[in-house]
């Protein structure tokens, strides 16, 4: 009992570092990430422990970036996203996920933009405006990974699951 909760906490904190990582390794293209392609993965594979990553990720990239109300939107999106996955877990097909990644990058932009309209709405419709063209970089780069990656890491994160949970049930 104690292992597996030892297990699950170090996952936990793996998956929001390898996101977090995955984040810094493509902040030079804007709005370019597999963060996205990751929380599905991770998700489909670990359900709550994806989830739980989410707010690793959230506040490692707020320790570098300073905390701010863009860090509340980005727990909420992010956990959030990660939950509505773990609803979809099921689905197979990764042009599926592509165009579900996609959708989740195009919306992106309109979601961080709800909390502005407590500031002004006009502010909120703006700061949305200005970032569609983001938005659509996001939205291809995320159909992109899921396609490309999607089903190779799919399989090799399925085939590390059962190796380890073999491996530790042997070991017991």
């Amino acid at each position: 009992m104690v292992n597996s909760k030892i297990q699950s906490i170090t996952r936990i904190a793996l998956f929001g570092a390898l996101l977090y990582a995955s984040h810094l390794a493509l902040s030079f293209l804007p709005n370019v990430e597999i963060v996205t392609l990751l929380v599905v993965l991770f998700t489909k594979h670990f359900g709550k422990e994806g989830t739980l990553s989410c707010f690793v990720y959230v506040f490692l990239t707020a320790f570098t970036w300073g905390f701010g109300l863009w860090w509340l939107t980005y727990l909420v999106v992010w956990a959030g996203y990660s939950l509505l996955v773990n609803k979809l877990r099921k689905i197979d097909s990764w042009l599926v996920w592509a165009v579900i990644n996609a959708a989740f990058g195009l919306c992106f932009g309109a979601i961080f933009a709800v909390p502005y309209i407590f500031v002004s709405p006009a502010y909120a419709l703006s700061y949305w405006i200005s970032g569609i063209p983001f938005d659509l970089v996001h939205c291809a780069g995320n159909f992109v990974a899921a396609v490309v990656l999607g089903k190779p890491l799919d399989i090799a994160l399925g085939k590390i699951k059962h190796f380890f949970s073999n491996h530790i049930s042997e070991n017991k």
